[in-house]
């Protein structure tokens, strides 16, 4: 989110607006003190006019879903 802000030089103020949020909260959230819901995703990629939020979120989804092979191998081996 923060590399978001940055790149479009965007103002905490304006962010918080377009999402209807408090400023505070917003900075909160860039900081990685306070959780992105999930329901603001879609509104903080339209506020930043950038993907970047939700390319990361996926991302990050995709790095913790279970490997398909191994779960494979794992069942192989127990049959």
């Amino acid at each position: 989110m923060a590399v978001s802000i940055r790149s479009g030089s965007h103002k905490l103020d304006y962010i918080a607006a377009c999402i209807g949020k408090s400023r505070s909260y917003v900075s909160r959230m860039q900081r990685g003190s306070a959780p992105i819901p999930d329901r603001l995703v879609g509104p903080l990629c339209v506020a930043t006019g950038s993907n970047l939020l939700r390319q990361f979120i996926d991302l990050q989804r995709a790095l913790e879903a279970p490997c398909e092979v191994l779960r494979l191998v794992e069942l192989m081996r127990a049959a």
